[in-house]
């Protein structure tokens, strides 16, 4: 098992933080450099999902994410682990990181974080590895912080994203695109790790805020259309909505369906 780690090289707190997490559980891994959307001459391009530009951060996250999936097919192993530096490790995670034992053959990729948000899985799962299942994922979970994936969907992945035009969560897990449904995405639960930014809504964090804040999700917001205050009471109603109904009928679809809706537990 291949376990890459995407540290930019102006966050040594960030990289200390993962030496600590991944030394409690006496596992080893091998930092990438990420890319920096701060250097270099990365261009802004269109996301096609939500018709905005992407920011210089999130086409320098993807490019590091990719150069990962690149590093997996030339390393000879069968097996990679790609985590973000803002990540945390629940109880029991040193046997999903050490090897790829436990790594289904009907998956070409696993998510083993949590988003905290509504998705879908399939109720049966297709395999129980210590203490935890794996589940095929169905719906939308966003979130590229850590996941486990062979050497064949590596190699797919990179073929498929010759062109950036979304980030890398949408590309990685929306179950509309292309490399969801080729990757065969499955989903870990309880999840095994979590990105700082949601476990804070979660628990305290000890230590400093910019070890697990999110310059993404920041930059993000950013990039969002401005709205004035008519349009933005207007923007959270739809959303309220719309949120209602996808919670009904995620729950009909739980009751009658082979799927199950509802939000992945970390621990």
């Amino acid at each position: 098992m291949l376990v890459l780690v995407i540290n930019l090289d102006r966050a040594p707190e960030r990289l200390a933080h993962m030496e600590r997490e991944f030394g409690r559980i006496g596992v080893a891994f091998t930092r990438v450099a990420a890319t920096d959307g701060q250097a270099g001459d990365i261009i802004a391009g269109v996301d096609a999902l939500e018709g905005r530009h992407l920011s210089r951060g999130e086409i320098a996250c993807f490019m590091s994410h990719r150069r990962c999936w690149q590093a997996l097919v030339e390393s000879g192993e069968s097996h990679g682990l790609v985590l973000e530096d803002d990540i945390f490790l629940g109880e029991g995670a040193a046997p999903f990181l050490r090897n790829a034992d436990w790594f289904p053959r009907e998956a070409g990729l696993v998510k083993l974080e949590t988003y905290l948000a509504p998705t879908f899985i399939r109720k049966a799962q297709v395999a129980t590895v210590h203490g935890r299942a794996v589940h095929l994922l169905t719906g939308r979970h966003l979130g590229a912080g850590a996941y486990a994936l062979d050497a064949a969907t590596a190699r797919m992945l990179v073929e498929l994203s010759a062109t950036i035009d979304r980030q890398v969560d949408d590309f990685l897990f929306d179950p509309e695109g292309e490399p969801f449904a080729r990757a065969r995405a499955h989903q870990l639960v309880p999840a095994v790790a979590i990105q700082g930014l949601k476990l804070r809504k979660l628990r305290p964090l000890d230590g400093e805020a910019r070890t697990y804040r999110s310059q993404l999700y920041e930059e993000r917001l950013s990039t969002r259309r401005k709205l004035g205050v008519l349009a933005k009471v207007r923007r959270e109603v739809a959303s309220g909505v719309i949120k209602g109904a996808i919670a009904i009928a995620g729950r009909a679809r739980s009751l009658f369906g082979a799927t199950r809706w509802g939000r992945i537990p970390f621990k």
